[in-house]
């Protein structure tokens, strides 16, 4: 859970910034952004399911159909 709403708080974190600097560039956020944010929501996501794994199995969580 804390690795989804961190992932959330970041991509809208993200978001708001990229919008606006497009904005100030004259670009169409609905056009450019989208395809950046999905691709970093799944980069991230991946990022954090692993490390959310990683710390299950460091804390000694060794279920063996985890890894």
């Amino acid at each position: 859970m804390t690795a989804a709403l961190l992932q959330v708080l970041i991509l809208l974190y993200i978001a708001d910034w990229m919008v606006h600097w497009m904005w100030g560039r004259g670009l169409d956020p609905d056009n450019f952004s989208i395809p950046y944010l999905t691709a970093l929501g799944d980069l991230l996501g991946t990022g954090l399911l692993a490390l959310s794994f990683h710390v299950l199995w460091l804390i000694g969580d060794r279920d063996t159909d985890v890894g």
